[in-house]
């Protein structure tokens, strides 16, 4: 028997019930506690725990779910309500948040194509990261939680236009329209039928597996709908993210919503910190240490760019400044 995984499994625990002690008496986020455990166990550190695939993969489904719980706690009504800021504020935000990483690119020496998914990326916000501060400081429903879901979901979406540039990136051309379009179309009929499915059988399938009275079941076909939303929306080009996230708001609309919160809840967390954890790990710390300077340079540069962008075209659609200038402080953090 390999003892390898079951070691790993062990050094990760300890070493998160060591530092999440710490951080919570000097009143730290256990987020940046995760990341630490990562950095100091990784390959790139004491090197005690490799950075395998399933590792990300469990860290990957734990922000599937955090997504979910989080719709869990919208409605389809105020999704509607949201649209404004989501086509909006998001498509704003992505576009100026582009060009302007575009342009900083070329001006570092960077070739067309790499500027142009280099000033995608930047364009692009951390949704485990947001959406969970936000959750923990209980700020989901204030006017700059709102905003920054909403550009968040905008995001999400626009991933499939830098998916379909890669090409040019890996000297294959630029896509044809064609290819765009039939991107494009194949997200949004996978989108709807995520919300015609859970429109019109999500309340009928959990009523007739509550009756059956064995929450075994229950929990698992919660589970089923959550992975098989994120996969869905996944194989469109789209984030797994968006997908759990629709199946969530799809069940937020039964009355079922807070048996299912109670019942994912604990697959959460457990996986969201693993999520952090790998996050961690790929901080190669000699790396940034050699390259300190520029590291920090470009890292404020960055961040600051961001957050100027987005507080601008907040105020555009809110006339609350301070409400504004938090959406951008929110939303400046680069994934």
């Amino acid at each position: 028997m390999d003892h390898a995984p079951i070691l790993s499994a062990l050094i990760l625990i300890a070493a998160s019930v060591l530092v999440l002690a710490v951080f919570r008496r000097l009143s730290i986020p256990p987020i940046i506690g995760y990341v630490v455990v990562g950095a100091a166990v990784g390959p790139h550190a004491l090197g005690l725990v490799p950075a395998g695939p399933s590792a990300r993969l469990f860290a990957e489904i734990g922000v599937v779910f955090l997504l979910f719980t989080l719709g869990l706690e919208f409605s389809l009504a105020r999704l509607v309500a949201m649209r404004r800021l989501v086509l909006g504020l998001g498509s704003a935000q992505v576009a100026i948040t582009t060009l302007a990483g575009f342009v900083l690119a070329l001006v570092l020496g960077a070739g067309m194509g790499e500027a142009l998914l280099l000033g995608g990326a930047a364009a692009m916000s951390s949704t485990a990261l947001v959406a969970r501060q936000l959750s923990l400081q209980l700020e989901l429903q204030e006017p700059h939680g709102s905003a920054a879901i909403a550009v968040l979901l905008f995001q999400d979406m626009a991933i499939v236009l830098f998916l379909a540039l890669v090409p040019v990136l890996a000297g294959d051309g630029p896509p044809g329209a064609g290819e765009v379009a039939t991107r494009l179309g194949g997200a949004v009929v996978v989108l709807a039928i995520v919300l015609l499915a859970g429109r019109w059988l999500m309340r009928p399938l959990f009523h007739e597996i509550a009756g059956a009275r064995t929450a075994e079941l229950f929990t698992l076909a919660v589970l089923l709908v959550v992975l098989a939303a994120a996969y869905a929306t996944e194989s469109a080009g789209l984030s797994g993210a968006l997908g759990a996230f629709l199946a969530g708001i799809m069940l937020a609309e039964t009355e079922y919503r807070h048996q299912i919160e109670t019942d994912i809840r604990p697959f959460r967390d457990l996986l969201l910190g693993l999520f952090f954890i790998t996050v961690g790990m790929t901080l190669d710390l000699a790396l940034i240490r050699e390259n300190a300077l520029m590291v920090l340079g470009l890292t404020i540069a960055l961040i600051a760019g961001k957050a100027g962008i987005v507080a601008l075209l907040a105020g555009r659609v809110s006339p609350d400044r301070i409400s504004a200038v938090r959406t951008g402080l929110i939303l400046s953090l680069i994934h």
